[in-house]
């Protein structure tokens, strides 16, 4: 990723976490005036890599008028009430699954140029299609051409299996409706080996940052029932944002904890943060504090991958320019 001219469109990043997403839109050009996050630890992070207009704020209490004025919108509203791995509760989830709401909601009191919407796969499942269409159906009723399409960002560079939904909305008045970049071609996809390849041993004395450490707690019924490690020569399996249910590392090789009682070695290790930052294509001048829990940064580390959201947003400004 190479730092774009500025697109001069301005970007607001709602559910912002610690600015995994906003790497790749800021090296793509845009302005981003505004962050919204509830946790501090996230917006603190965001702060240190990003850019000091970060903020820890509850969506739900503010409206559109509390927000500067903008181009293009981004969200990823919490994916837990979606995602195939919990209780898929959707929109009756109590503590988050009202979000997607919300975020509609400012897109309809800030009328911005364009937005783009993230979330799981699991949003595509039946179980939660009707809020999906509602989503899509009042997108369109605010006077927004919608596109939204379902995401492996593996077929785009990003060395993991990465299936995201995607929806991307451009304001009617500009008379266009949003087309999807392509996919790279399959010999110029990343795996492993090309992304955390070259990192030193974890706990050796080197100067990488949050790479001196990592989760070492041990494995659930649920996670030892499948294949939890992929080879270097393969992309990576999804990195989450709970510690406990990350990837094995491919070291040593070939390692099938659903038969863990038959080896004599040990269970290959999680990843790191920084390999996880690495896997999710952020910068290696990227970094979080020290002081910052260990989960809380394994936490951070999900969202958008920078390089998808980099393509993502050169695509939709040159759309929107054009």
């Amino acid at each position: 990723m190479r730092q774009q001219a500025s697109n001069g469109l301005k970007m607001i990043d709602l559910f912002c976490g610690a600015g995994v997403g906003a790497v790749g839109f800021k090296l793509a050009g845009y302005d981003i005036v505004d962050a919204l996050d509830n946790k501090k630890y996230a917006v603190d992070t965001y702060n240190k890599n990003i850019g000091k207009h970060a903020r820890v704020v509850d969506i739900r209490k503010i409206n559109g008028c509390d927000l500067p004025k903008t181009d293009v919108i981004v969200g990823g509203f919490p994916c837990k009430p979606f995602s195939e791995g919990g209780a898929q509760r959707g929109v009756k989830d109590k503590v988050n699954g009202d979000l997607g709401k919300h975020f509609l909601r400012l897109i309809k009191e800030s009328k911005p140029k364009a937005f783009i919407v993230e979330n799981v796969k699991g949003l595509t499942f039946k179980k939660h299609e009707e809020f999906l269409n509602h989503l899509l159906r009042s997108f369109e009723e605010l006077e927004y051409d919608v596109s939204w399409k379902l995401i492996n960002c593996y077929e785009y560079g990003v060395p993991q299996e990465r299936e995201r939904v995607f929806i991307v909305g451009m304001h009617k008045s500009l008379n266009k409706t949003f087309r999807f970049p392509d996919p790279i071609p399959e010999d110029e996809r990343k795996h492993l080996i090309d992304a955390i390849g070259d990192l030193p041993f974890p706990k050796e004395n080197h100067n990488m940052s949050n790479h001196k450490e990592y989760y070492d707690g041990g494995f659930s019924p649920r996670y030892t029932s499948r294949n939890r490690q992929r080879q270097w020569n393969e992309p990576s399996f999804t990195i989450v944002s709970t510690a406990r249910q990350l990837p094995l590392h491919p070291s040593p090789a070939n390692y099938d904890i659903r038969k863990m009682e038959e080896y004599e070695c040990k269970a290959p290790r999680r990843f790191t943060v920084r390999e996880c930052l690495r896997i999710q294509t952020v910068p290696d001048c990227f970094s979080f504090d020290d002081d910052i829990e260990l989960d809380k940064q394994y936490e951070r580390c999900s969202g958008i991958p920078s390089l998808f959201a980099y393509i993502l947003g050169k695509s939709l400004a040159l759309q929107i320019c054009s």
